[in-house]
């Protein structure tokens, strides 16, 4: 089986009122992204591998303090709204919204690798064209200037693809990074839009 056919949780279909159960969606995060990124390269991918494992942790850590009122992502944001607590240190807001950008660009990524953005065997075209448009808008210059080394040590198409492939065929990698794509992207864009329509996005920046 393929890289993300052998995991043990996925992300789910969103809920008929549209939000997000918390636990499936952190634990697919967690099972699905943090090992992706050892097949990018566990030592440059590291410090954006932590950032995204710490995030989990904090969201993690505010469900377990109440299950039922934060069964929800939607709930544990709208929760930190009326308390007027989303700009609080390791608040759940600001956890959830870079979680949510560094999903965007793990899907930007893979997007494109399919979409044969790559320049060869070369896939940091992919990589940096899923930062531009995801990362960068709320990165500082120092910040920029790092993830732009780090993407340097993007696979090449070949070790990436064998990476995924866990002694499958290269179409059937294909075909399952375009399966993922489906449910994984229609997350993502339930949780884009709830910030879209708090107009918060652009208040947590670095």
């Amino acid at each position: 089986m393929t890289f993300f056919k052998k995991r043990e949780h996925h992300f789910q279909p969103i809920r008929a009122d549209g939000k997000i159960d918390t636990m499936p969606f952190l634990l697919a995060a967690e099972d699905n992204i943090l090992p992706f990124f050892d097949v990018m390269g566990s030592t440059a991918f590291y410090p954006v591998k932590s950032d995204i494992a710490g995030n989990i942790t904090k969201l993690t850590k505010k469900y377990e303090l109440d299950p039922e009122k934060y069964s929800t992502l939607q709930d544990m944001v709208d929760c930190e709204i009326e308390a007027k607590t989303i700009t609080d240190k390791g608040s759940a807001t600001d956890a959830l919204i870079w979680l949510k950008r560094a999903l965007q660009f793990i899907h930007g990524f893979v997007q494109n690798l399919l979409d044969g953005v790559n320049d060869g065997e070369s896939l940091r075209p992919c990589a940096m064209k899923s930062y531009d448009a995801n990362l960068k808008p709320y990165h500082g210059w120092m910040v920029q200037n790092i993830f732009s080394l780090i993407t340097r040590a993007v696979p090449n198409r070949k070790d990436f693809i064998e990476g995924l492939a866990q002694g499958e065929k290269e179409e059937a990698v294909l075909d399952d990074l375009r399966e993922f794509l489906v449910l994984f992207g229609k997350n993502i864009d339930v949780i884009v839009e709830m910030y879209k329509s708090k107009d918060l996005d652009m208040q947590f920046k670095v």
